[in-house]
């Protein structure tokens, strides 16, 4: 690891409270904050890895995409939806763990009657270069 892969005050850990950070409004009813990563606030940035904490209104979706190189997971804090892959629902809640290759085709969706919170963890960080947006899959939601 050098320097530039990680840039943390000294050898010492940065704790970052979620609370203190702003929203980023991603897509109508889709925000983050970015906790780590290539955009996180200055001592928390990293090419390592980013971790994103997303909250999707009731009955909105991230747009259809997938990475060329990074590996993707989310870990569901609150509420319910579906993780689709392809054209393939994957009914998920509180505690799931879902673990996303490269190349796959992928959206959340929060269901219709709750907001959907969860971390996306994605390794090396995320970048805009390596997330492709596509059209939905035939017989998957837009």
């Amino acid at each position: 690891m050098s320097a530039s892969d990680v840039s943390l005050a000294g050898d010492a850990a940065n704790v970052i409270s979620p609370d203190k950070l702003p929203f980023v409004q991603v897509s109508q009813g889709v925000r983050l904050k970015e906790l780590t990563g290539r955009a996180a606030p200055v001592g928390a940035r990293s090419t390592l890895g980013s971790v994103a904490l997303f909250e999707l209104d009731p009955g909105h979706a991230s747009a259809w995409s997938h990475n060329k190189l990074g590996e993707e997971s989310f870990f569901i804090l609150q509420g319910h939806g579906e993780v689709w892959t392809g054209n393939t629902a994957h009914p998920v809640g509180p505690g799931d763990y879902i673990l996303i290759p490269p190349a796959v085709v992928r959206s959340i969706r929060a269901s219709k009657g709750e907001m959907l919170k969860f971390y996306a963890i994605t390794t090396p960080a995320w970048s805009k270069d390596d997330d492709v947006l596509v059209p939905a899959p035939e017989g998957a939601p837009k």
